[in-house]
């Protein structure tokens, strides 16, 4: 049987995600990457923080609480009938994902990371001089360019 392995990850959404940056790191957070105005990760204590960006009002925001899932297909296939799931499992560049609900109605994801394919997209990301700046698309990067006339490498 599939369970949970550990909190993968806390996701705080943001209007300006490089204020969200400087906020998290006069707290002491380490800035692990940053994509201007697309996606910042930090750690807190072994524990991913990623600042997403949005444009809707704090009311209407919430926190993403990400569980780390060895094997999230085999998770989904025993658990599907249960009627937790708001969608199916999908594929981003960085692993798979899921979002479920808890009998609270709280909203979580599962999340089985594809390590191999974020080290091809940095290594990519890199290779093409996208997103050159300090701390930018640097190593555990997972997502694309961060130029306007650039949207993806």
């Amino acid at each position: 049987m599939q369970t949970v392995s550990n909190v993968a990850m806390i996701i705080l959404m943001q209007q300006d995600i490089a204020k969200g940056v400087a906020f998290y790191q006069k707290l002491g957070l380490k800035l692990l990457f940053h994509l201007r105005d697309k996606w910042a990760e930090l750690d807190l204590g072994g524990v991913k923080i990623g600042l997403c960006p949005t444009s809707v009002d704090p009311i209407d925001r919430r926190i993403g609480v990400v569980f780390a899932v060895e094997d999230l297909q085999a998770f989904y296939q025993e658990h599907k009938d249960s009627g937790m799931f708001m969608n199916e499992p999908t594929e981003a560049l960085h692993g798979i994902m899921v979002s479920f609900k808890d009998p609270g109605g709280n909203i979580l994801d599962l999340y089985q990371p594809t390590p191999q394919r974020v080290k091809d997209l940095v290594k990519r990301v890199a290779d093409e001089g996208c997103c050159k700046g300090p701390q930018e698309a640097d190593e555990g990067s997972d997502a694309g360019c961060c130029r306007k006339d650039k949207p993806t490498c």
